[in-house]
């Protein structure tokens, strides 16, 4: 009796390790266009949710899975040539891997790989999408995507934000909003502005900056004019000689000379040292594609999903950027809230 127990339990081992070598030899790959560079808070986020949501849906890096990622860097490049080279290079890593699943991450992966991807037998789901994925023309419609596509966009939470700016300051009710003229911020100033009367604000100035001249008169300027100020991207703002200035420069500047408390959209905004936002959350983005992507490689086809937007943001205030406003944040607003003692920009000019 011990004898056939003792080869009842190798035979299960032995299965159980054929098994294991054969998912490892049947994994799955997965590849994620980054838009951005790896060192930039956001990817950091949207590509922590990535992973999660895969492994929660029991794809493992190493063991069912090959995970790669590719890297656009077109936030520090914004000239077309490079786009377009990193697009080539992109398409050849693809007809290289031939992935299972391509998640794109931002609107210039979207914009520059997945708009030549359309119709082919690779399934893709596209997240932090800015402007209408329609305008691609890689899905039909939001309800009924269509062909081989589907994801989900990335909406600023613009009302929650005036909400939370009233919590702080009851009275504000005009704002100024200034951006880069990057293609992130256009859609959403034009969302703003759409938006303004059922956020109870009246939008005193809005500006996309071009040049960083443009943007230092517009933030002066607006110091009498507004209760607050509303501040977007600020990666693309360039120099009178057409020389991409560090947005490290372009936001230290807007906390040394601004006197008006600011609103942001993202978590790394306020980290970096604006005041406050109910922001967007590139963990959810990452989370919500993920999860679709997990769906698909299962052997749901991407059409069955209809393109949405994650609900969940997430409350931030800069605790160090109230005290040099004077401002108090009351205590319950601090609860359930990410909070932040310092400014990452003032911070890293310190240490230099």
């Amino acid at each position: 009796m011990m004898r056939i127990k003792s080869l009842f339990y190798a035979l299960v081992a032995t299965l159980c390790l054929t098994a294991w070598a054969t998912a490892s030899t049947h994994s799955k790959r997965v590849l994620i266009l980054q838009s951005y560079h790896a060192e930039y808070p956001w990817v950091r986020d949207v590509s922590q949710g990535i992973q999660e949501a895969l492994e929660e849906e029991r794809f493992i890096q190493g063991h069912n899975m090959d995970l790669t990622t590719f890297y656009m860097d077109t936030k520090r490049h914004t000239d077309n040539d490079w786009k377009q080279q990193q697009s080539q290079k992109a398409m050849a890593l693809i007809n290289r891997l031939e992935p299972d699943v391509i998640i794109a991450s931002d609107d210039n992966a979207l914009r520059y790989v997945v708009t030549q991807l359309t119709d082919t037998h690779w399934p893709i789901v596209f997240t932090g999408i800015n402007a209408d994925p329609t305008e691609y023309e890689c899905i039909d419609s939001l309800m009924d995507p269509g062909h081989n596509v589907t994801g989900c966009m990335e909406r600023e939470r613009f009302k929650g934000s005036m909400r939370l700016l009233k919590r702080v300051l009851p009275d504000a009710s005009r704002i100024a909003v200034i951006s880069d003229n990057g293609p992130t911020s256009r859609p959403i100033l034009e969302r703003i502005t759409a938006q303004a009367n059922e956020a109870h604000v009246t939008v005193a100035g809005i500006k996309a900056a071009t040049t960083f001249h443009e943007w230092q008169h517009f933030v002066r300027d607006m110091q009498e004019n507004a209760d607050a100020l509303v501040v977007l991207t600020y990666h693309v703002v360039k120099d009178d000689r057409g020389n991409e200035i560090a947005p490290e420069k372009v936001l230290r500047w807007t906390l040394e000379n601004n006197r008006l408390p600011e609103v942001g959209f993202w978590k790394w905004a306020v980290e970096d040292g604006l005041l406050l936002s109910e922001a967007i959350s590139g963990f959810q983005q990452g989370y919500h594609a993920g999860t679709l992507a997990a769906y698909i490689l299962e052997g749901q086809p991407p059409n069955e999903f209809a393109v949405t937007t994650p609900r969940r943001g997430e409350r931030c205030i800069n605790l160090g950027r109230a005290k040099s406003l004077g401002l108090t944040i009351p205590e319950d607003l601090q609860t359930f809230t990410t909070l932040f003692a310092t400014q990452r920009v003032l911070k890293s000019e310190e240490k230099n």
